[in-house]
């Protein structure tokens, strides 16, 4: 009889703990990574979204994510990946991470790879240039090189609206760019318009000369199938901490 309720008690334990590590925002609701923690993908640097400062990760795209994490109740830890990893999908279909927050702008075609949030930024293109080079539009750089990053919506927007004679430049990373910028191989930069406005105000040789308006929303990224409550949970704390006032001290913080 002993034998029989040892065995007993020991099966209900066993469905216990089963059903601790399926429940909560820990490791079994949200399929995460590593337990307790959100696990977040990004093309790091790109300030002033993501970048490294003092040895650690910041950046606006890095303390929104970490004020979401706390409305959930998880702690946030930030990777750096490659940008097609993540707007491919193969990042988090990989696990290496359950997130990517990395001003990734919504697209159709990226949407047939990932899923995104609700929007959390709305962003423009712009065209930068030295400050002393005399250029002042994308048709001045006739016969020139225009740098871009690959993978990305400045990218595409480059292309699309190449006047004719403009060479563009592919680059992995946007840090890459202000480099040939500064050695003289390129002679314009084409990419997302805070990114631009940030570096300028870092260093006065560089000035954007040109916005243009493409109504881009960035949103943060899981893989395509099994993140559903990982998803529906962040937009909720992402309107949460809108409500509290957070997502408008940061932005203030970051942009104004």
């Amino acid at each position: 009889m002993r034998l029989r309720t040892n065995a007993a008690l020991l099966l209900v334990l066993v469905f216990a703990l089963i059903a601790g590590a399926c429940s909560g925002g820990g490791g079994g609701e949200f399929d995460l990574v590593t337990a307790d923690t959100l696990t977040v993908c990004s093309d790091i640097p790109y300030a002033p979204f993501e970048f490294e400062e003092g040895g650690a990760y910041s950046g606006f795209d890095v303390e929104l994510m970490e004020a979401i994490g706390a409305e959930l109740g998880l702690e946030v830890v930030f990777i750096d990946s490659g940008f097609d990893s993540i707007t491919s999908g193969t990042a988090m279909v990989g696990n290496e991470c359950d997130i990517a927050a990395s001003a990734i702008t919504v697209t159709a075609e990226r949407e047939e790879n990932i899923d995104f949030s609700d929007g959390y930024f709305d962003a423009d293109q712009s065209l930068m240039v030295k400050a002393d080079s005399g250029y002042s539009s994308y048709e001045d750089l006739v016969g020139l090189r225009l740098g871009v990053q690959a993978g990305t919506t400045g990218e595409a927007y480059a292309n699309d609206n190449n006047p004719g004679g403009v060479e563009v430049v592919s680059f992995s990373e946007s840090a890459d760019l202000f480099v040939a910028m500064e050695a003289g191989d390129i002679q314009g930069i084409l990419q997302d318009l805070p990114v631009n406005a940030e570096r300028m105000l870092t260093d006065d040789s560089l000035t954007v000369v040109a916005t243009y308006p493409t109504g881009e929303v960035y949103g943060f990224a899981v893989k395509e199938e099994g993140k559903e409550a990982l998803l529906e949970a962040v937009n909720d704390a992402l309107a949460a901490v809108r409500d509290a006032g957070t997502y408008e001290t940061l932005y203030d913080k970051y942009f104004r």
